[in-house]
């Protein structure tokens, strides 16, 4: 998918009053994105029988963590076959995998090793993130995974017998987020001289702007994201994450035509003054604005965390080099500060000096590969390299994904741009979707906690 940025929602915004500051785990992530409740069981409305029982989920996403999921009362010694659909106007998907049924006429999902799977590993969600369908463009993905509600019916089959039957809505993250464009003029401060009407050339847009503040949480963290234009790493997909952890996001669009060089360029005057605005604005946390850039975007939030240290909270990157790279087949650099282009280099490599140390950069950083990523094969190295650069600290984690893709920071439970069986690509499902779970885990914890602070 090749596409311009766009995209985020809301949600979790009672854990203050639920006195969950010192219990900021991943699983606070989780219960807050999939919208958890663990009081008792819900069921598809039959008391008695063969049925698929989860907690009483208060909100199902299509960004989808693991929560349990049993299939009960079946025969024992059995073995069921589960299919998950999805019929749509825009096509069919469908997954499947086989269980044998324990005494106990149980199956759990997330204990029980499946059989003939698109997964190996017991995994509550594996049926969501492994359906598999028609290709789409960049719109309809986005409208499909990101805006559309999907009925996801899960179906146990004992043979030719259909045993239970469950349909899961699952809710697009975005469908109610509205960004706004920002363009040149609105970076000046209040009282400023604003740019004449008529000076288009001079007055355009910068980025969007998806704020995440409400009456219950007037202020909090920002992120300001370079979009990376790879496939299910865009915008669409992760500010609507980032929103719903709390966090504001400023999107400055960049592309990249091989998913490692860039091919647009952008001004340290304009992050400068992007900055300024965010701190202007009474719905952001100055004190926690972080900086995020997967792929070819990692080393342009690498370069806005090592040129605004004292401005920027922390970093979120993986994917990509670290150092910036000139445009491709040229010596032009894609960062320019006083009309003067930064050094690049024309390649990346692994022990240049042209990295950034990071050793000053402010607040926790997050990095994170797939060892087996075809677009840029030295992610993982990059990753370790800037890792030596800088003595730990509270929050920052190196998360490589052994086995995964390069597609790590896609939101879990999205069926999109995960490798397949077969594909040549070397690389797993799902250590791919395990890599992403670890990822807006850690993501998601740091945002939290300074929701909290």
């Amino acid at each position: 998918m090749r596409r311009r940025g766009d995209g985020a929602g809301r949600d979790g915004r009672s854990t203050r009053k639920a006195g969950l500051r010192p219990a900021l785990a991943a699983s606070v992530a989780v219960v807050l994105v999939a919208g958890a409740a663990l009081a008792g069981c819900a069921s598809d409305g039959n008391q008695v029988g063969p049925r698929f029982i989860t907690p009483p989920l208060i909100r199902y996403s299509s960004v989808l963590w693991p929560v349990p999921l049993e299939l009960i009362d079946a025969e024992p010694g059995t073995r069921v076959r589960i299919t998950a659909s999805l019929d749509s106007s825009r096509g069919t998907w469908t997954s499947a995998a086989s269980y044998d049924v324990a005494g106990d006429g149980t199956v759990d999902l997330a204990r029980d090793k499946p059989l003939f799977a698109p997964f190996a590993a017991p995994d509550s969600a594996g049926l969501f993130w492994s359906l598999r369908g028609p290709e789409l463009g960049p719109d309809d993905l986005v409208q499909q995974w990101m805006v559309d509600t999907n009925p996801v019916t899960l179906t146990a089959s004992d043979g030719d017998r259909v045993v239970a039957r469950r349909t899961f809505r699952l809710e697009g993250l975005g469908g109610t987020m509205r960004g706004h464009t920002i363009f040149t003029h609105d970076l000046a401060p209040s009282g400023a001289l604003a740019l004449p009407p008529h000076e288009t050339h001079e007055d355009s847009p910068i980025g969007r702007f998806y704020d995440a503040s409400s009456l219950e949480r007037p202020s909090g963290p920002a992120v300001l994201m370079f979009d990376d234009p790879e496939s299910g790493a865009s915008a669409d997909f992760t500010a609507a994450l980032l929103s719903q952890f709390g966090a504001s996001v400023f999107v400055v669009p960049m592309t990249s035509a091989d998913g490692v060089h860039l091919s647009t360029v952008t001004d340290a005057g304009t992050i400068s003054a992007i900055l300024d605005w965010l701190d202007r604005l009474a719905s952001v946390d100055a004190r926690h604005v972080f900086v995020y850039g997967t792929g070819a975007s990692e080393q342009l939030a690498i370069w806005a965390a090592t040129r605004f240290p004292t401005r920027l909270h922390g970093l979120f990157a993986g994917g990509g080099p670290a150092e910036l790279l000139c445009l491709a087949g040229s010596s032009a650099s894609p960062v320019f500060e006083g009309g003067v282009g930064v050094p690049c280099e024309r390649s990346p490599g692994v022990g240049t000096t042209a990295a950034p140390p990071l050793t000053g950069v402010n607040g926790p950083v997050v990095l994170t590969c797939g060892q087996v990523d075809r677009v840029f094969p030295g992610a993982c190295a990059v990753q370790q390299e800037l890792t030596a650069t800088r003595a730990p600290r509270a929050g920052d984690k190196l998360l490589v994904g052994l086995g995964a893709a390069h597609a790590v920071t896609v939101p879990p439970g999205l069926p999109i741009a995960l490798p397949v069986p077969g594909d040549g690509s070397g690389a797993d499902g799902q250590a791919t979707e395990q890599a992403r779970i670890a990822f807006w885990n850690a993501v998601g914890q740091l945002l939290l906690r300074a929701v909290l602070s």
